[in-house]
């Protein structure tokens, strides 16, 4: 019997704790052991068989190149740096990945895409919630990987989001999108687990689809690290 499955979860110094228990809880439920990252561990030395960036504070546009926007007020620089380096580690090794809110943001800027940085800057067609609720609904593309997964086309998540991806990086693929066409989920075309999620899953643990996706990047991460 192979090592339990050894899962990197990144956050802030503050203010990450609560999605790191919940994901904590999640991982440990299919059998994979999580261990907190932080911009203040020695995460550049840290081992892992799969990589998961967790939501919080904006990404700082001086990251990416773009101007400063009124609406982004919380930035975390060294953990923007922390992550990207850990994302750049976890695609040279061709490991799993899932980004949550702003760990989706991150990877479709890490491939080159773009972001939107306030979308209550359009004028949307319906409300958009913010809510840690499951009520937002979200329609999911047949035939992705996510699709996949959950076996499902829509799915009801919650919402906690004002930033969302515009243009999808090279290789990332649009597959789920909300009622304003805003999108909720991308994944990467040549990766066997490289999933984004505009929602959060880890606060919803009673969800069946939370579930589902947690076990699917815990089985995948488990399936490379014995093949």
């Amino acid at each position: 019997m192979g090592r339990k499955v050894r899962i990197a979860v990144t956050g802030g110094k503050r203010g990450s704790r609560l999605a790191w228990y919940f994901s904590r809880f999640l991982l440990g439920g299919h059998g994979a052991g999580g261990s907190f990252l932080h911009p203040a561990t020695d995460y550049r030395d840290a081992a892992f068989d799969a990589l998961l960036i967790t939501g919080g504070s904006d990404i700082d546009p001086q990251t990416y190149g773009a101007q400063a926007h009124p609406a982004i007020e919380h930035t975390d620089p060294e953990r923007d740096a922390m992550e990207l380096y850990l994302l750049e580690t976890a695609v040279r090794r061709g490991v799993p990945v899932m980004g949550i809110c702003r760990g989706m943001q991150l990877l479709n800027l890490h491939f080159g895409g773009t972001l939107h940085p306030h979308i209550h800057d359009f004028d949307l067609d319906f409300s958009h919630p913010h809510t840690p609720l499951p009520l937002q609904t979200v329609t999911l593309e047949y035939g992705s990987r996510l699709h996949d997964i959950v076996g499902q086309g829509e799915l009801r998540v919650n919402a906690l989001h004002h930033q969302a991806v515009d243009r999808p990086g090279e290789g990332m693929r649009i597959v789920a999108h909300d009622r304003n066409r805003i999108v909720q989920a991308i994944e990467h075309t040549g990766s066997p687990f490289m999933l984004g999620l505009q929602w959060h899953p880890e606060f919803m643990p009673y969800s069946w689809h939370s579930r589902k996706i947690f076990a699917a990047f815990v089985h995948t991460a488990r399936t490379m690290q014995t093949s």
